[in-house]
C-alpha cells in the first residue's frame, strides 16, 4: 500500500497525521464534524486569534482533510470525508496485525501458564523459562546476593 491518502494532489499519510496531531485541530474536526461552518463560526467557537486560525486551517485545508469553499468574501469549512475513510483504511492495517500477534500472545500465554508433567511423573512441574527469562532471574539473584552483601558490611 503506498503512502497516499488522496490521488488528488498526493497528500500523505504523515501529512495527514501531522495535521490533524494538534488539539486546535482536532477540536476543528469535532466541530466540522457535526456541520460545514464559517472561518468566523470556527473562531468563536475556539479560544485562538485569527491568525492562529488561519494557520490551522491551512494545515488541515493542505493536508485535504478539509475542504474550504469560498462564498463572495466568506469561507466555509468541511470535513473531507473520502480522505478521512482512507485514513481510516490505512490505519486498520495496522490493527489487523496486532489482532494476529495479540491472539499469538495469548495462546503462548496460555500455553506457559498450564502447568507442564515431567516424564515419567505425575507432578507438575515449572513452565519452560525462555532464556531472556533466564538471564533476567540471574540478573534478579546477582542483585538480591549485591544488596545482601551490603547489609551485612554496614552491620
Amino acid at each position: 500500500m503506498k503512502n497516499r491518502a488522496s490521488k488528488a494532489g498526493g497528500v500523505t499519510f504523515d501529512q495527514i497525521f501531522r495535521a490533524i496531531g494538534d488539539p486546535h485541530r482536532l477540536q476543528i474536526l469535532l466541530l466540522l464534524h457535526e456541520k460545514e461552518l464559517s472561518a468566523g463560526e470556527i473562531l468563536k467557537a475556539l479560544d485562538v486569534v485569527q491568525s492562529t486560525l488561519s494557520h490551522h486551517m491551512k494545515s488541515l485545508v493542505d493536508a485535504g482533510v478539509v475542504i474550504a469553499l469560498r462564498h463572495g468574501k466568506w469561507t466555509y469549512y468541511s470535513l473531507n470525508t473520502e480522505v478521512l475513510k482512507e485514513t481510516v483504511s490505512y490505519l486498520d492495517q495496522f490493527t489487523d496485525g496486532t489482532k494476529v500477534r495479540a491472539e499469538l500472545t495469548r495462546n503462548t500465554a496460555a500455553v506457559l501458564a498450564a502447568p507442564a508433567l515431567t516424564a515419567g511423573s505425575s507432578e507438575p512441574s515449572e513452565a519452560p523459562v525462555s532464556s531472556g527469562e533466564q538471564s533476567e532471574r540471574k540478573d534478579e539473584k546477582k542483585k538480591s546476593k549485591k544488596s545482601k552483601k551490603g547489609k551485612k558490611n554496614k552491620k
